[in-house]
């Protein structure tokens, strides 16, 4: 069996690729996402094939990427299409159902209380299989089977050292800025640590700081397993990747009144994980010298005998 795997780079990206041996098992796996130095890396030596990188809600150019989607179905011989979202999903949706492809639709971990904008769409075709990644978020319409924080917890750490190295990440993708945790970052970061800073679409060209875009995921796996801190936005991509990384991070959710997000989901997942221990949730302006010392007292572990899970 084929199975082509469909998500747009960032936190729905890594979701799938965390999901993909559980819910794909021994599958051949076809991946369509968009061209991003994350999308290239995380999936390197893979079969991908890509649609443009587009700004969300671009239903236009959803229905422009139907053609890349249902090439991808013929040339590879698909045999069911699963996805993590966000819109990309809708671009594989048509060319799927014309072709009675099996669809399933996994809802981003993000939305721990509410369906998105796709999901919304997901839940008026009745041949989409649909699943949440939170038992208490189950309908009629959303079943639950799996969780990308399944087998994450988190245990104290015996010694602390100096602080020598810090992240600080607002995520790569994306068209919202998120100065507001730049600025709030630098005022509590003591100076001489060194820090990676990825700030996205952020402008820092007024700061004395060496901002990166975007960074490939081997590049910033490798920099949040050496980091002492992780600062970052409160993204399902940016909270698991410093999970995996055996980071406690700093989350600070984006606000809507600000401009920094089209919703408020950040705010659910920032909850949801703080409610757990697996990230400590603060206000940008509001970040102490005493939450990085509270971050760094605690280590992330993931369990990694996770039984496979047929959707």
């Amino acid at each position: 069996m084929t199975t082509l795997l469909v998500a747009i780079s960032g936190g729905h990206l890594m979701q799938l690729k965390i999901l993909s041996t559980r819910v794909a098992g021994d599958d051949d796996i076809v991946w369509l996402t968009d061209d991003t130095p994350q999308s290239r890396s995380l999936l390197a030596g893979e079969r991908v094939c890509h649609v443009p990188t587009r700004p969300p809600r671009d239903y236009a150019g959803v229905m422009r990427d139907t053609r890349i989607a249902g090439r991808a179905m013929q040339e590879h011989s698909i045999d069911r299409v699963i996805s993590t979202g966000a819109q990309i999903a809708l671009s594989a949706l048509g060319p799927a159902s014309a072709r009675r492809i099996p669809f399933t639709y996994i809802e981003s971990a993000t939305r721990v209380t509410g369906i998105s904008s796709t999901g919304r769409v997901m839940e008026r075709v009745p041949w989409v299989e649909r699943f949440v990644q939170y038992p208490h978020a189950t309908s009629p319409k959303w079943r639950y089977a799996v969780s990308v924080f399944d087998g994450f917890a988190v245990e104290p750490v015996d010694e602390v050292g100096q602080l020598h190295r810090a992240v600080v990440t607002v995520g790569g993708n994306g068209d919202y800025g998120f100065r507001r945790l730049i600025d709030g970052a630098r005022h509590v970061l003591p100076a001489g640590v060194d820090t990676l800073w990825q700030v996205g679409s952020t402008d820092v060209s007024d700061l004395d700081i060496d901002g990166v875009r975007s960074l490939p995921s081997a590049d910033l796996n490798r920099a949040l397993q050496q980091a002492d801190v992780v600062i970052g936005h409160a993204g399902t991509g940016t909270a698991l990747a410093a999970l995996a990384a055996g980071k406690v991070p700093i989350l600070s959710p984006r606000s809507v009144s600000h401009g920094e997000h089209i919703d408020g989901h950040q705010r659910d997942l920032s909850d949801f994980l703080a409610d757990r221990g697996l990230a400590l949730v603060r206000e940008p302006d509001a970040l102490t010298a005493s939450d990085l010392d509270t971050a760094r007292r605690w280590r992330a572990t993931l369990t990694h005998d996770l039984s496979p899970v047929s959707l």
